[in-house]
C-alpha cells in the first residue's frame, strides 16, 4: 500500500508553466495552439494553470507542435530527498 505521496511520485504531472512559456515564446494563441492539438482555448487555458492534466494524445500533439522530446512537458520526477526538503522548508513556514 503506498502512501498519499508515493503514489503521486510515481504518476507523471503535466508542467503547465512550460506550456505557456512555450506558447508565448512561439507567439501562439491559446486558440490557435487548441486547434493544432484538438482541444479547446479554455482546456489549454486549465492545463497551463495546473488545474486539469491533458490526456497523453494531446499531451503528445503539443511536444510536437513545439518540437520539444517526449515527457518534456511534465514535471521531473522528484527524489525522495527533495520531497523531504521542500516539506521541512514549509514547515519552517
Amino acid at each position: 500500500i503506498f502512501s498519499e505521496g508515493q503514489a503521486m511520485s510515481h504518476k507523471p504531472v503535466f508542467d503547465g508553466e512550460k506550456l505557456a512559456l512555450l506558447r508565448a515564446r512561439a507567439g501562439t494563441t491559446q486558440r490557435d495552439l487548441a486547434e493544432g492539438v484538438g482541444t479547446t482555448a479554455g482546456m489549454i487555458c486549465r492545463y497551463e494553470a495546473g488545474t486539469c492534466q491533458p490526456r497523453l494524445k494531446v499531451v503528445v500533439r503539443m511536444e510536437e507542435a513545439f518540437c520539444i522530446e517526449r515527457g518534456g512537458l511534465y514535471v521531473k520526477a522528484a527524489t525522495p530527498s527533495t520531497d523531504k526538503e521542500n516539506v521541512s522548508r514549509h514547515e519552517r513556514g
